[in-house]
């Protein structure tokens, strides 16, 4: 089947920005290989032969999920992730991203990602973030995700307790909990033993496992997940 001529792939873009090279004058152009008539001569054609112009950026930048912390409005951001304002409540949000890699307490609000290294912990601390990665420990702290938690293989401590939106267990992580988690979708790349609560879906990607209880409004198990677990779905209890 032809390709849409509408279309620019990602290789196709990269071919173009490599023919275009590098123009000092103007960093936002690279100047093209084709010689131009020079436009000083009256008998000069309009239309000369051969491609006219210059050629600027293809790649589309990339695109952002911002929730607001202050009144939960979802919206969209392209390009760099930055200090901006809610759409909806107009209140400024700030992004400060954080890197924790020792026992941390403190405050921090973002609409950015705050990672907690194996060897990091949260303690009597006050988060509320857009992303968080926990790969160490947490207690008795207060933590507010907008988007999504993701689980390593060191994560412990009070996960049950954290307000999150979605849960994804890392690809390379192996995770067994007790107590019950909840949120609205639940993603497993890993491998994760436990019980979970999931208004939403509850995804099991290719090379994943996901093993114990499951309650949710929806399963997708992708060929090549496994699945050993006993799962409630809609009202209707299958084993």
């Amino acid at each position: 089947m032809a390709k849409d001529p509408l279309v620019i792939d990602g290789f196709a873009s990269v071919q173009a920005v490599r023919r275009a090279g590098k123009n000092k004058k103007d960093p936002h152009y690279g100047s093209s290989r084709t010689r131009l008539p020079a436009a000083s001569a009256k008998d000069t054609p309009k239309t000369p032969a051969g491609p006219r112009g210059k050629i600027g950026h293809t790649v589309m930048p990339d695109t952002f999920e911002v929730v607001c912390y202050e009144c939960g409005y979802t919206f969209t951001m392209r390009g760099q992730l930055r200090k901006t304002y809610c759409a909806k409540c107009r209140k400024t949000l700030v992004v400060d991203e954080q890197i924790i890699d020792s026992a941390w307490s403190g405050r921090v609000k973002t609409i950015g990602t705050v990672q907690v290294r194996d060897g990091g912990s949260l303690s009597n601390a006050h988060v509320v973030v857009g992303d968080l990665i926990l790969d160490g420990h947490i207690e008795d702290s207060t933590v507010k995700i907008c988007r999504r938690l993701e689980l390593g293989s060191h994560a412990s401590g009070d996960i049950a307790k954290i307000d999150t939106r979605d849960i994804l267990i890392r690809r390379d992580a192996k995770v067994s909990y007790r107590s019950k988690l909840h949120c609205e979708n639940f993603i497993v790349e890993g491998d994760f033993r436990g019980t979970i609560e999931v208004s939403g879906l509850v995804t099991v990607m290719a090379g994943a496992f996901l093993q114990g209880r499951v309650k949710a409004a929806r399963l997708l198990l992708h060929e090549g997940g496994g699945l050993k677990a006993t799962v409630k779905i809609a009202g209707k209890s299958k084993q």
